[in-house]
């Protein structure tokens, strides 16, 4: 057999060297095809976007082309961004330094009965109005609250809360606030006339004065508030508060308030998990946990260990160096990890299973031991100095029913650190004390009292929030006892929820999460002097990441190149990758994405293997240190990740001063590193115009839009100079610039000349904005304006074409045809549908008879847009071969099948639009930059229609496209088809419709495939293998046991029941699947609407053509063939198609039966998750990020010598819930009669 295949092989290597004239006809047939459709492609192009005479049109109008320097456009963003930082800083001192004068003048003259009725905004029950549509009468707007979940005690209460007027506010995203005015929240579980809360509304109701001097100074300025110690929060605006859900908020858990108020933290967990722990103690115990641990901020170090008579740790896969001894460790605190720690503990079946059982006796010995022996070791690798004021800030949580013995020993042998002879105490130890029935408490409260912590007694649930927020105020006190004063803190990215549906007061709602990012600055106030160090609370306010993002010069960067901004710990704050919301839910990690998951190295690394060069530059960005890195190869991928392209960029980044961030910029090199500049200025009149300036406004009268997030020109008070769009807006401007009455060179901020002083940045002296003052972006108004002059004569109509170019657009059916620039102008005109081309009035108003979105509405981004970034990557690797190249492609479907709405490839009509789009590189003196893109869309039914006349007109007849005999493609650069006899084929992979051929063409290095990995993907639940069933059966038997064990305790918790009247506890069980015991690697499926998702790891390959191949020969392009069937391929024949990124394929018909099994198959372009992503919903794989390096804060304090004379450690300690209750329920009985009548 082997000899008769060998006979086989050489007959036919035989037959195709005697058959070279066929050979020679089909192969010159399929270039004939291909130059062709290249030639009437491009000639369409030169026909329809004038390309050759713009790009002289930048000469005409003394255009040129500088280098620019990276470093220096890095610099000059800085500076922007940190005047506006520094406003928003000194903004929150002045609300610190005022809160600070409040309470100690409220302190010297409060004699505890003034005020006792008092009125205030409850931003939850006050009532709240908006002037009627004629303005003259105001009218209630009705409450989105179900009124019987209102408390019926603000029935009795209504006269403390005052009635407020509201109106829609532009700067406050249209959300219905009061300027005037701040509001004040207090938590459900607190009432409001309690003595520290009334106390707290009444001394920081002067506030409303600071917060009004400080958004008149700075109208930027968003949300400021004050959270107090005792859990009220005021805040301007006023504003009604959510409405949409239960209000769980306390100001006192957010991660603004616990940042600024205790630094950095290490806190291990100790959860009792003995047989005695079960029922009622059980979820008490839970409800503890859950409490301190969303006191815990990215920042923060944390695990849980499980005791029982052994000790575990819940984060089984957190150790942070793999290659250490330590067997415990602790994670970093983010919210991925603290929810999987939650659901590992959380019982399943209603509370009848535990994923860890509840057995056994509680052995606190060794899970101490392992405790301060994890944390000792943390020391160590951090290089803590425990003598230091400044050193770690270390704390062991007990969560427990019962201690049995003396545990001191232990604490002297692991909790006592002797330097220079003198004995410190590193770790504090908090102790929480579960149930009612209790014994052996002085034990319990030693251990608390000896180790700098406290001991709290938790009855139920309702005592939970109020008990552990009590160890904020004791880790406070070393920064209050130091005296000096507090350094602004800053937190990771959160999200703006007054902007989401979970709100839904906001028309910006629709707007992409991305843009609804804010970090928060923050100051802890206290009383200087205080002998019982006491926190007052914390001042802020938010800082949207968008403005942030706008101070960065976009412009300035060029298409493809972005800014980005990273945290201490290495996290993002802003980058073009980030992703925050996936199916319109928030990401649980959408605050922890590290730079090294969205920068993607071409280094050849496999999934979460990190080489050297990105390991450096994260670490320089984390050590917020000045520097580069250029030509950095990387893997640049876009258009949602379907498209890649091998390129090298630059680099450069620096310390955002005042804050833990550093700032970077990413340019590609080629042409990244020029830039456009104007000669004349284009606002200036020109010989033979009047000198009072020219109408710039003539060349926006017709089809444009302007980048939406660009700041061209803007009005600090947006209240009041409200625009409909962008582009009325511009307008305005553009008017008072042509009539001279507008000064371009004003900016948003100056540099602080003094350093901060209440007296000049807090009080009357400095300055306050005038409701009509501005601010502008000059070069880049110039540029658009200069961009709307050259491209003006161009795309208002289409008369300058001959009957040709006239048949040719016919032909392919063409649509539209536009212009996108560098300055954010994109321009359009349709050349069959009038009704979609707009004019633009005096006014600046824009009208049009179609009503639907057009071409202006879906590229209004343009240089960010896919069209863009593909012309000018494929511009800049053809110009290496002075070779003159469009790119053609087509929508692509999404390959995520994760994503649950995913559009259609085809039209509503059945069509496909197809994308020609051609960068302008304009060139002066050897220098050339990405000026503009122009193209046309034309329709796939003409454009197949065109391709079958030209295979039927051109070149011989021995190959036909009609789809009988041989399958005719054209696919594009990234390997997707474009042109198809099945119209349902356009827009796949062509590696899935004909794998072999494609290896062929891998083979022959004609395309090449790379892997990327997407980080912040999503995978269906059913992916994950089957749960074990390990648990156990519940029998009859140990059914009724828990059954009467539930009984048992709930009775011995009746006597309490009005302890409950304010609200039911929260139960957060949920669902949950165990570790696995199998791994899958199969593609992602659809997922179902309903079914839940965790975060896992895609890994996906993407294809390039190396069009090198074919240009770096001669003129005439080769064309790759296999004239006869291999033993892993059919006969093919495939031809570059000149000016483009394309190539037809022509393709003898086959089925893939009839050839070996064996043969290689390319890889899809489906994403695939990767192994370690998917054992399980822990974040198991992400465990190499905890090996990174990572800053720590700086002005910290965890220790004073005088701290132990402000201990609040003491016996009496035991009974404080006792009077609570008391009190709560005489307040009660006064009010049940009033809620019934």
């Amino acid at each position: 057999m082997r000899g008769l295949s060998l006979a086989f092989c050489a007959l036919l290597m035989i037959l195709r060297e005697a058959t070279p004239a066929r050979r020679s006809e089909r192969s010159n047939t399929v270039k004939a095809w291909a130059d062709r459709l290249g030639e009437e492609i491009w000639e369409l192009n030169e026909a329809l976007t004038k390309a050759q005479q713009i790009k002289a049109e930048y000469q005409k109008m003394n255009a040129s082309v500088r280098r620019k320097d990276g470093m220096s456009i890095l610099e000059s963003s800085l500076t922007s961004v940190r005047m506006m930082l520094t406003k928003k800083i000194n903004a929150v001192k002045c609300i610190h330094a005022t809160a600070i004068e409040l309470a100690k003048k409220f302190k010297e003259e409060y004699n505890g009965t003034a005020d006792d009725e008092f009125e205030y905004c409850s931003a939850k029950y006050s009532v709240f109005m908006e002037l009627n549509e004629f303005g003259n009468d105001t009218v209630v707007i009705p409450t989105k609250e179900d009124p019987e979940k209102i408390p019926k005690f603000t029935i009795a209460m209504k006269h403390f809360y005052e009635n407020v007027t509201v109106d829609r506010d532009s700067h406050f995203y249209n959300i219905r606030v009061n300027t005037d005015k701040s509001c004040v929240h207090v938590p459900t579980n607190i009432f409001f006339r309690e003595e520290e809360p009334r106390k707290a509304i009444l001394w920081t109701k002067d506030l409303n004065d600071i917060f009004t001097k400080n958004y008149n100074a700075d109208p930027s300025l968003t949300w400021q508030y004050f959270g107090s110690s005792h859990g009220v929060l005021r805040f301007f605006p006023a504003m009604r508060w959510n409405q949409m859900d239960t209000d769980i908020y306390d100001c006192r858990v957010q991660s603004w308030y616990i940042e600024a108020a205790t630094c950095s933290k290490d806190m291990i967990i100790l959860f009792d998990v003995s047989g005695s722990m079960t029922g009622f103690k059980n979820y008490v115990a839970r409800t503890t946990l859950k409490s301190l641990l969303d006191t815990l901020s990215n920042n923060d170090y944390v695990n849980v260990y499980y005791f029982k008579n052994v000790t575990g740790q819940v984060m089984n896969c957190s150790q942070v160096n793999s290659n250490s001894s330590q067997e415990f460790s602790v994670v970093q605190a983010t919210k991925e990890n603290i929810g999987t720690i939650l659901e590992i503990l959380t019982p399943t079946e209603d509370g009848k299973k535990h994923k860890i059982e509840l057995d056994g006796y509680a052995n606190l010995t060794e899970a101490y031991i392992k405790a301060f022996t994890t944390l000792r070791a943390r020391r160590e690798e951090t290089n803590c100095n425990v003598a230091s004021i400044g050193g770690c800030n270390q704390m062991i949580m007990l969560i427990t029913d019962y201690v049995s013995g003396n545990f001191s020993d232990i604490f002297e042998q692991y909790n006592r650190e002797v330097v220079n002879g003198k004995t410190y105490t590193p770790v504090r130890v908090f102790t929480y004390l579960i149930g009612k029935e209790v014994s052996n408490v002085d034990e319990i409260k030693s251990m608390a009292c000896n180790n700098r912590g406290t001991f709290d007694h938790i009855h139920s649930v309702e005592e939970v929030q109020q008990q552990v927020l009590k160890y904020i105020n004791v880790i406070a006190k070393p920064m209050i006892l130091n005296g000096t004063k507090p350094p602004p803190t800053w937190t990771h990215a959160s999200m703006d929820k007054t902007r989401t549906k979970d709100w839904d007061v906001s028309p910006d709602v629709s707007s992409p999460d991305e843009d609804k990012l804010v970090t928060s600055v923050a100051i802890p106030a206290f009383i200087e002097g205080d002998v019982n160090a006491t926190l007052l609370g914390v001042a802020g306010t938010d800082v949207p990441i968008d403005s942030i993002a706008k101070l960065a010069k976009p412009h300035q960067l060029g298409v493809n190149g972005y800014s980005f901004i990273v945290s201490n710990n290495g996290y993002l704050l802003l980058h073009p990758l980030l992703i925050t919301s996936i199916n319109g839910e928030l990401q649980v990690n959408y605050n922890s994405v590290d730079f090294v998951e969205v920068e993607q190295v071409d280094d050849g690394k496999d999934a979460r293997e990190l080489g050297d060069k990105i390991q450096w530059l994260r670490q320089n960005l984390t050590e917020a240190k000045r520097g580069n890195m250029t030509e950095v190869e990387v893997l640049f991928h876009y258009d949602d990740m379907r498209r890649i392209a091998r390129v090298k960029h630059d680099y450069f980044f620096n310390e955002l001063e005042g804050t833990p961030f550093s700032m970077g910029i990413s340019l590609p090199e080629g042409y990244g590193d020029t830039e456009l500049i104007l000669k004349d200025n284009p606002l200036e009149a020109t010989q033979g115009q009047d000198l009072i300036g020219i109408n710039v406004t003539q060349f926006f009268n017709y089809s444009y839009r302007i980048h939406p997030d660009w700041v061209y020109c803007k009005y600090h008070y947006l209240e009041g100079h409200e625009s409909e769009t962008p582009e009325i807006e511009i307008w305005k401007f553009l008017v008072r610039i042509s009539k001279n009455d507008l000064n371009i060179s004003k900016t948003q901020y100056k540099i602080e000349s003094q350093a901060f002083s209440v007296d000049s940045h807090c009080g009357d002296k400095r300055e306050i904005l005038d409701k009509d003052d501005y601010y502008c972006n000059e070069d880049l108004v110039k540029q658009l304006v200069f961009d709307a002059k050259l491209s003006a004569p161009y795309f208002k109509d289409w008369e300058d074409h001959s009957e040709r170019e006239a048949w040719l657009a016919d032909k392919y059916n063409v649509s539209v045809r536009f212009i996108m620039t560098s300055s954010g102008l994109t321009r359009w005109h349709y050349l069959n549908d009038d009704d979609k081309n707009e004019v633009v009035n005096e006014q600046g108003e824009r009208s049009k008879i179609y009503d639907g979105n057009i071409f202006g509405d879906d590229y209004r981004t343009g240089i960010e847009t896919t069209p863009y970034k593909a012309a000018v990557l494929q511009r800049n690797q053809t110009k290496l071969y002075n070779r003159e190249s469009l790119v053609v492609a087509t929508r692509l479907p999404i390959l995520d099948q994760s994503i649950k709405d995913r559009p259609s490839v085809k039209n509503d009509d059945g069509d496909i639009t197809i994308t020609a789009s051609y960068a302008i590189f304009y060139k002066d003196k050897g220098i050339d930059t990405p000026a503009s893109v122009v193209g046309f869309q034309f329709s796939y039914k003409h454009f197949w229609q065109s391709f079958s006349e030209i295979t039927k007109s051109v070149g011989g007849k021995s190959l036909s496209c009609d789809g009988i005999d041989h399958d005719c493609y054209v696919i594009d650069s990234s390997g997707y088809v474009v042109l198809s006899n099945n119209s349902d084929e356009v827009g796949q992979f062509f590696g899935e419709i004909h794998p072999l051929v494609l290896q062929s063409f891998i083979d022959k290095q004609i395309f090449e495939h790379v892997e990327v990995f997407n980080y912040q993907a999503l995978c269906p639940n059913s992916i994950l293998p089957k749960p074990s069933s390990s648990w156990g059966l519940i029998t009859p038997f140990t059914l009724l046991k828990w059954i009467l064990t539930e009984f048992l305790i709930l009775l011995g918790d009746f006597y309490n029941w009005n302890q409950y009247v304010y609200g039911m506890p929260e139960d957060f069980a949920q669902s949950t699947t165990p570790l696995p015991e199998t791994v899958n690697n199969e593609t992602v499926q659809a997922v179902d609407e309903d079914e839940e998702t965790f975060s896992c790891d895609h890994r996906i390959r993407l294809y390039i053509m190396n069009q090198t191949h074919f240009l770096k020969t001669a003129e005439d392009h080769p064309v790759t063939y296999e004239e006869t069937r291999g033993e892993c391929h059919p006969p093919y024949w495939a031809s570059y198609v000149r000016y483009t990124n394309l190539m037809i394929v022509v393709v003898e018909k086959m089925g893939l039966f009839e050839f070996n099994v064996n043969c290689e198959k390319p890889p899809t372009t489906k994403p695939v998750p990767t192994n370690n992503s998917i054992y399980s919903r822990e974040p198991c794989h992400k465990l190499e990020l905890g090996k990174l390096p990572r800053r720590r804060l700086e002005g910290c304090f965890t220790f004073h010598e005088k701290e132990a004379n402000a201990s609040t450690c003491s016996l009496a300690a035991l009974d404080l819930a006792a009077p609570r209750i008391v009190a709560v329920a005489t307040l009660l009985a006064a009010l049940v009669p009033m809620m019934l009548c």
